[in-house]
């Protein structure tokens, strides 16, 4: 059974909001910047990443740390642009995979 959740978020530029993923206690920040989505996170209080872009299909946490268990990534539902905040959580939805049955890619 995969261990997939959808985060619930609103179709607005700025949001910042608290969850709890796979026991994590998580802050995300959602910004757009021209034809940009940026996130930042904060796991526990501590800063995980801030200013990534968010790229349909892509871990935002490009960068592995101990810190954070699991991904987030985007899904667009209409096609593979990446997501624009008025399309937030009908067109792109932001999804935790726990780290268990996170994909890896074996570096060259």
């Amino acid at each position: 059974m995969e261990k997939m959740n959808q985060i619930v978020i609103s179709a607005l530029p700025f949001q910042e909001f608290s969850c709890v993923l796979d026991g994590q206690n998580c802050v995300i920040r959602l910004r757009q910047v021209a034809e940009y989505l940026f996130c930042d996170l904060m796991v526990e209080g501590v800063q995980i990443f801030a200013g990534r872009r968010c790229c349909v299909g892509t871990d935002i946490n490009c960068y592995p740390t101990p810190l954070f268990s699991g991904r987030l990534f985007f899904v667009d539902t209409l096609g593979n642009s990446d997501p624009q905040y008025e399309g937030l959580n009908s067109r792109w939805i932001l999804i935790y995979e726990e780290a268990g049955n996170a994909v890896t890619t074996a570096g060259n």
